[in-house]
């Protein structure tokens, strides 16, 4: 099988890619989501605070060597939703076991609220990968943030590599909603080994760094 040089994902219209390049691709991020907040009726402090969010996430992604971020802010009458996925190549350890990488066993419910579960998806074009989700506590640059996160490990065809999709959300009341968002995405991911699909840089990337 061909090795892919790039990859397509599908999102909903409302989403916009992120920059990952440089530091000014995390503050016109931040800018426009404090001005969209502020438009739509949010406090000065609320508006930094959401700002703040993305920014990290953006800063995050590139941190941790991602090749692709996407995301979300709207508004709405009873609050913001936020949510960001980002695309990372990584290289597994030595035993080949990401999932054991990712996360050692599927865990219950922990005493504050936590819990996350191992399990397999099926992706249409790819076929069954690996996929974590749960309810975890997000830290970014000393921040901590209880989100709706989902891991899906997608092997690379012709590599020893895998490809990390991660989805990433503070909207904890919509925790199953947004569970399904990132798997409706995630599903829509195709490789390419030609053409005008976004890059794929193999980067050797603790999995354990990967939206952690």
């Amino acid at each position: 099988m061909a090795v892919p040089i790039g990859f397509e994902l599908r999102t909903p219209q409302d989403w916009v890619d992120f920059s990952v390049a440089d530091d000014a691709s995390e503050n016109r991020v931040a800018d426009e989501v404090w001005t969209r907040a502020r438009e739509s009726g949010f406090t000065e402090e609320q508006a930094g605070q959401y700002a703040e969010q993305l920014r990290r996430s953006v800063r995050q992604a590139r941190n941790v060597g991602a090749v692709h971020a996407t995301g979300t802010f709207q508004v709405y009458e009873d609050g913001a939703l936020i949510a960001t996925m980002l695309l990372s190549v990584v290289t597994p350890p030595a035993t080949g076991d990401i999932i054991g990488a990712l996360t050692a066993v599927a865990q219950p419910a922990h005493a504050d609220g936590t819990w996350r579960r191992v399990s397999t998806a099926q992706i249409p074009a790819i076929g069954t990968v690996g996929r974590v989700h749960g309810i975890q506590n997000v830290t970014q640059e000393g921040a901590s943030m209880r989100c709706a996160v989902m891991h899906t490990v997608v092997p690379l065809p012709g590599t020893a590599n895998v490809l990390v999709v991660t989805g990433s959300s503070p909207n904890l009341a919509e925790a199953e909603e947004i569970f399904e968002l990132f798997a409706t995405i995630t599903a829509t991911l195709t490789f390419s080994d030609e053409g005008e699909a976004a890059a794929l840089t193999p980067l050797a990337v603790s999995p354990g760094e990967v939206g952690s």
